[in-house]
């Protein structure tokens, strides 16, 4: 455990210097014949070894790491490496170990760790099998539908007068797409009236019952009014309505199958937990005394102003 935190120590300061480093810094890996155990760098009689270097270049998260995954990436990190071993000597020097400080946050660390572990050997025993994620699929096929969905394109208009306008302009010739670049008050129209795919609900029910009633390459006869003005409505393409494959939709199931496990393994485990040890709120149980205690003196002073 003791690596795993010298190892964390060394990640804070790399993400520190990463955002230094130059976008275009050079990306070569290390060769893959390289000896593991190299000594790359020496604090006393402490050795560095480029399985040290590559170890804290595989905890950076992928974009980070290869910014490190070069010469001058690694002697950084080693660098890096050296600068936690003087700090070791440092505090060793100091005798911080005998600071009463020291015991308590090493305390407190123990117990993060305890916790930790607790959790893992938890989780570990969960698993989700392949019959368990078919089986899902099977009973919640509801879940993996894609609906209907339309790709439409509008124009969109205040008046009448101004649609008797893009009429005209379409019988003279000009394009859907140019009439809505150039009478159309939606923002769509910088991309020629087009609002992509939308599944059925997802526009004001007037301009929705239009569109899923035409087929592809209509353009409705009369304009549609709807609570934003008029729209000429043209449908670019349709896609039925669908199952996601399994194959699609397998590691999602299984991830959040497990998920649900991990959930109910760590909550099981706590009530057995609290059923062994007991484990109770000691501020909710004097309210409810206090309570009672002021409900019986309700009741005596009820009693005695009977008498």
């Amino acid at each position: 455990m003791k690596r795993n935190s010298f190892v964390c120590l060394v990640l804070m300061a790399l993400l520190a210097l990463a955002a230094a480093t130059p976008s275009g810094a050079e990306t070569a890996a290390a060769p893959a014949d390289a000896d593991q155990e190299a000594v790359v760098a020496r604090v006393g009689d402490k050795e560095i070894k480029l399985k040290d270097v590559n170890e804290v270049i595989g905890r950076l998260d992928p974009q980070r790491a290869v910014l490190y995954n070069n010469e001058i990436g690694r002697k950084a990190v080693a660098e890096e490496l050296i600068n936690m071993e003087l700090l070791l000597l440092l505090g060793t020097e100091l005798e911080v170990e005998k600071d009463p400080e020291f015991a308590v946050t090493l305390d407190a660390l123990k117990k993060d760790v305890i916790r930790k572990m607790a959790i893992d050997r938890i989780m570990e025993a969960v698993e989700v099998t392949p019959e368990e994620t078919a089986e899902f699929y099977e009973k919640n096929k509801d879940n993996f539908t894609v609906p209907e969905m339309a790709k439409a394109s509008h124009i969109l208009v205040d008046t009448e007068e101004d649609m008797e306008k893009v009429k005209k302009d379409l019988e003279a010739g000009m394009s859907f797409e140019e009439a809505a670049g150039k009478y159309s008050t939606c923002p769509s129209k910088e991309q020629g009236g087009d609002l992509g795919f939308f599944a059925r609900g997802q526009m004001v029910k007037e301009f929705d019952a239009a569109v899923f009633d035409m087929k592809p390459g209509e353009v409705t006869e009369e304009p549609v009014k709807t609570e934003y003005g008029l729209h000429l409505i043209k449908l670019v393409e349709k896609k039925e309505s669908s199952l996601r494959p399994f194959e699609e939709v397998e590691d999602e199931i299984s991830k959040g199958l497990e998920n649900e496990k991990k959930s109910a393994a760590y909550r099981g485990e706590l009530a057995r937990l609290k059923e062994k040890h007991g484990a109770e709120i000691l501020s909710d149980k004097k309210d409810e005394e206090s309570d009672s205690k002021e409900e019986e003196e309700k009741n005596g002073e009820e009693v005695s102003e009977n008498k």
